[in-house]
């Protein structure tokens, strides 16, 4: 762990996290910048608004935030009007020394499909940048 928890890189900072999201081999849809920008609201720590940025394409919503004592960050919530709008982005701040080099601040998956049902499908991989660094 490189000592940032997930309460000091989404709670206290103020502006937007910006997750870049690279796709799974497996995935159909593809764009060429997809990103989510999570941001918290000044009434609550544990919901976060939510912007996926496909291409041109942006949808928002509001996520139910978790962060774990071992730094970990999960975000769920639900995209209307889609068919798979179910999402889980789950962001460990547990990096290998490549991923330290590269700037990375935390690194994940967001999984698609369905909550009831309890099917998840990893449709990309999550990374966050260190803010400090340009």
């Amino acid at each position: 762990m490189n000592g940032t928890t997930c309460f000091n890189s989404v709670i206290i900072n103020p502006p937007p996290m910006k997750v870049l999201l690279f796709p799974e081999e497996g995935w159909a849809r593809t764009a060429s910048n997809s990103h989510l920008l999570l941001k918290t609201p000044w009434w609550s720590s544990r919901y976060c608004h939510v912007l996926t940025v496909e291409g041109t394409k942006r949808t928002k919503t509001m996520g139910r935030m978790v962060c774990y004592g071992s730094g970990d960050l999960f975000v769920e919530g639900t995209f209307r009007d889609e068919p798979d709008g179910d999402f889980r982005l789950i962001l460990s701040p547990n990096l290998s020394m490549a991923d330290e080099r590269r700037g990375y601040q935390m690194i994940g998956s967001l999984e698609r499909g369905d909550r009831r049902s309890d099917v998840w499908q990893t449709t990309h991989f999550a990374v966050t940048k260190n803010q400090s660094i340009p």
